[in-house]
């Protein structure tokens, strides 16, 4: 029921932008504002290999977009998501220049922490979400209510950004938001040969404060207590690293090479009355630090493939021997159009403790009208 009502208020508010698109049109002596909107289908076939009756197929992902550069100085962006069978408001932000070249953007966004943060799903290198960010962070990485200021130092080569930002909240993108006043830093910098062969990006970034966690609300015992040690607590520290660089050959506007790997580091400071410590003595709830890296190859404008390490800590690692967790990841994509892509991927896990897993994964991407440009 809940499901058919928030469907039915969703087509509702596409009728209605609808409506305002094409009725809205400039007074007399005004110049028209254009609004963008466009929507996204990802949808997603996991076949576990050791358990193939656990398949599943499922829409990971809908979203509807609307954005509208007003004028050169003020911009805004609407992202409406479907995610794990709920309707919300993923991104909601206005962004303007202010004087100095620095700029503010306030509202709803995916906090400019690392570089993968700021991607929706169907955007991902891969099918899946590395497990870096999956296991140590949320599961649809961090989403804050608040802004932050953003200054880029002119005429240089390499570039130098700086960010700095204040959020109310930090959470999934799916109800499930954390409160506090995190504060969060980011170091980043850009450089590019002047024949565009060569680009690199690196970056670094830190958040702190990030407010009371709830990764196992739902998953406690009958006393309100698990052996999971990223259980109710909040995270007092995260930092991470990144880069990204790509190969364009000249003259060849499809074909490149693109390397890029992250690393996190997070500190927890559990409820430890949450924590079953009395299970094992030896449980410390303290650090984890975890990486993915990848390479992609792109032969033409049609085809693409390519390889993701991971290794991190799994999710909700308990008590139970679970260990530190490896995995191998190979794909291939074909995009039939600049709007649609498919890609087949294979994956080999290995957990120390537990049992070796392959699954192979099945993706197919869509978009309709418009879509925010994607980053570097």
């Amino acid at each position: 029921m809940h499901r058919l009502m928030a469907s039915r208020r969703l087509f509702l508010l596409l009728g209605l932008v609808a409506i305002c698109a094409m009725s809205s049109g400039p007074a007399e002596g005004q110049t028209a504002l254009p609004i963008n909107i466009g929507a996204g289908l990802d949808m997603v076939l996991d076949a576990p290999l050791n358990e193939i009756g656990d398949t599943e197929f499922e829409l990971r992902a809908f979203e509807l977009n609307i954005g509208a550069p007003v004028d050169p100085y003020f911009d805004m962006v609407t992202t409406i998501g479907y995610h794990d069978g709920e309707f919300d408001v993923e991104e909601a932000w206005a962004s303007t220049i202010l004087p100095g070249g620095i700029k503010l953007a306030m509202g709803r966004e995916m906090i400019p922490f690392g570089y993968l943060n700021r991607v929706h799903e169907h955007d991902f290198p891969q099918i899946d979400q590395p497990y870096v960010i999956e296991g140590l962070v949320t599961d649809h990485g961090l989403i804050g209510d608040g802004g932050h200021l953003e200054y880029m130092a002119p005429f240089l080569n390499p570039t130098l950004t700086l960010n700095l930002g204040v959020y109310q909240k930090i959470g999934e993108s799916v109800g499930r938001r954390l409160e506090g006043f995190p504060i969060m830093g980011r170091m980043q910098t850009f450089f590019q040969c002047p024949e565009g062969v060569h680009a690199i990006l690196a970056g670094a970034s830190y958040l702190t404060g990030a407010g009371d966690t709830d990764h196992m609300e739902g998953r406690l015992d009958a006393e309100q207590r698990t052996a999971d040690r990223r259980a109710l607590g909040k995270i007092q520290h995260l930092a991470g690293i990144d880069f990204k660089y790509q190969y364009s050959p000249v003259g060849r506007t499809y074909r490149g090479l693109t390397l890029a790997g992250e690393l996190l580091y997070v500190e927890y400071d559990p409820y430890r009355n949450h924590v079953a410590y009395d299970q094992d003595p030896d449980l410390d709830p303290g650090t984890d630090v975890g990486l993915y890296l990848y390479a992609h190859w792109n032969r033409d404008r049609f085809w693409g493939a390519g390889y993701r390490f991971d290794y991190t800590d799994p999710l909700f690692n308990a008590v139970t021997g679970a260990g530190k967790l490896t995995a191998h990841s190979v794909y291939g994509e074909w995009r039939g159009t600049e709007f649609s892509r498919i890609r087949l991927q294979y994956q080999y896990l290995s957990e120390s403790g537990g049992d070796d897993a392959h699954r192979l994964m099945l993706q197919g991407t869509y978009f309709v009208g418009w879509h925010p440009p994607h980053r570097f």
